[in-house]
Parts: C-alpha cells; structure tokens; sequence
C-alpha cells in the first residue's frame, strides 16, 4: 500500500471510530438520562436531526437513519403522539410530509444539545483553543467533501 493509501486507510479508520462513537447506544443513554428524557433508542436519533434541520422530509430523514420510509414514520408517530414533533404538508409537495419541533421537542433538543456540549467540552479539557480551532475546521472540511459525493 502506498502512502496515499495509507493515508486515506488512516483517514477513514479514524472516521469511523468517531461514528463508532457517537452511535454506540450507551452513549445515547447516557445523554438520554443526563437529559432527563425517556429512554427510547430511536428518539435521540430523530430528535436531533429534526433539530439541526427543521422541516426535513420524513424521507430524508429515513435515508440519514438509514431506515425505511414506514419504520421511521412509526416512530414520527409515537413521537407526535408524546407531544414532541410535529408533521405537517410540505409547502412545494402537498403528498410529503415534513418533520419539525414542538415546544417541548424544542425543550428537549435544548437539553439534549446541553449535554452533548458539556461532554465535549470534557473531552476537549486538554485541547488547546487553537487546536480546537484546526480540528474545526478539518471537520467541517470533511464534511463538505463527503457533501459533495452524495
């Protein structure tokens, strides 16, 4: 392997003990009940994301869940049900359906994002600001590169 190749092994390796990381369940858990949430393992998941995108379609939101259409839709369901997100039309297609925060999912998210954040800050005690800084910055390259492929 040459060192282009070792380099892009190194790279994704490391990507994927960062996903490794944030999609191990105890972590949600942990989060969840720091939150003072119900312990649901599907909630984190879709609360998050319709929080970082309000208005996401419920399609869309399956494909980043890697879901089906219908399991996530259950979920949207039950999760309507406590109060927690609203569907509703969407403005330029009246047959899909778009996913969005009420009150007390906004509540929720808010604490939730809290936590998150107060973990982090602990991991990142013994960082520098400005290496905080590059590492932004490499993150938020990364994510605009892997954009671009889907």
């Amino acid at each position: 392997m040459g060192i282009i190749g070792f380099m892009e092994n190194e790279i994704f390796t490391a990507l994927l003990q960062i996903v490794t990381f944030f999609n191990q369940p105890a972590n949600d858990e942990h989060i969840l009940a720091a939150a003072n949430a119900p312990r649901d393992p599907n909630l984190l998941p879709i609360i998050v994301r319709v929080g970082l995108q309000p208005h996401v379609r419920v399609g869309e939101l399956a494909s980043q869940l890697g879901k089906t259409h219908s399991s996530t839709s259950r979920q949207l369901t039950k999760f309507e049900k406590q109060g927690l997100i609203q569907t509703e039309a969407a403005a330029d297609d009246r047959r899909a359906r778009t996913v969005i925060l009420t009150a007390t999912g906004q509540s929720l998210y808010d604490r939730i994002t809290a936590v998150r954040a107060a973990k982090i800050h602990a991991v990142l005690a013994n960082v520098s600001s400005d290496q905080q800084t590059v590492m932004l910055r490499s993150l938020q390259q990364i994510a605009e590169l892997l954009a671009r492929v889907n």
